[in-house]
């Protein structure tokens, strides 16, 4: 075995130095880690928020499409009627068009 020599007057500034030099390092790499760790944190909340505005556009388009639908469906009713038979409802052809695009688009 080899005797320890009795620590020296530079001794503890070593020492004092090595510590902080060891928590510099170690806070540096806590560092690194959590932003490694939030990494995938972030690229999963950019997911979800892609997904909710993929899932908000194809409900308002489902949304467009149904009312496009019931919108044609009406227009060609109205087109179905002979100038006689709005006479005899005596109703206007565009003022029915009017009421049927506010009523299906408000």
């Amino acid at each position: 075995m080899t005797a320890h020599a009795p620590l020296t007057g530079y001794a503890p500034s070593a020492m004092v130095h090595c510590n902080i030099f060891f928590l510099r390092c170690t806070i540096t790499m806590s560092c690194c880690v959590s932003i490694r760790e939030e990494q995938p944190a972030a690229t999963m909340r950019h997911r979800r928020n892609l997904a909710m505005i993929l899932d908000s556009l194809m409900s308002r388009a489902r949304t467009s499409i149904a009312k496009r639908r019931q919108y044609n469906r009406l227009i060609a009713e109205i087109d179905s009627f002979s100038s006689r038979d709005l006479a005899d409802m005596r109703a206007d052809r565009s003022e029915m068009l009017y009421q049927v695009h506010k009523q299906v688009y408000g």
